[in-house]
């Protein structure tokens, strides 16, 4: 287990002219049939004369990975749940089509694997999505149009992930999905 002092060494030892993104590990991820998943959302934004408006399409999906999640090896197959590493794996489309789950099917199995638990997919888990994915548009409002041009728009992808609780994770936003 690497410790923050250990990741701090690692950075400062390093050039300065390189950029670093250090993220948490979600060491207790929720699971989908044992498997590791996230979860792509969608947002537009537009830009009318430098006035931004941000939307959040209602669909999205779960990219599982092919294999039962453990925390006993590293392989990129069973942490890594995005279609550049999945794709390559045997594993891949075993489960699910092309390794996605709908949120309807995420709903029902909720209802069947943690029924006491009364988890509406929309209200508990894509309200948290949705209050990110503001909250990150928000954040950087000024740069996103710097030159306020007459008319753009971005479409953005969303990946998220959620702990063993359901708290949702942002773990990172993507230009041109």
């Amino acid at each position: 287990q690497t410790k923050i002092q250990d990741i701090a060494a690692i950075i400062n030892s390093e050039s300065s002219q390189r950029t670093f993104i250090v993220q948490k590990y979600v060491e207790t991820p929720a699971l989908y049939k044992q498997r590791k998943f996230d979860i792509r959302c969608f947002a537009l934004i537009s830009s009318t004369n430098g006035h931004l408006k941000c939307y959040n399409y209602d669909g999205g999906y779960l990219r599982t990975c092919g294999r039962e999640y453990n925390l006993k090896t590293f392989n990129k197959f069973i942490h890594l749940t995005n279609d550049a590493v999945q794709k390559r794996s045997e594993d891949y489309g075993r489960h699910e089509f092309g390794n996605k789950v709908s949120f309807e099917e995420y709903q029902i199995y909720l209802n069947q694997t943690v029924p006491h638990l009364n988890i509406d997919f929309r209200q508990h888990i894509f309200s948290q999505i949705k209050r990110i994915m503001t909250d990150t548009v928000r954040a950087c409002y000024k740069i996103i149009d710097p030159y306020k041009r007459q008319h753009s728009f971005e479409i953005l992808g969303y990946d998220f992930m959620l702990d063993d609780n359901f708290k949702v994770y942002l773990i990172e936003a993507n230009t041109n999905p």
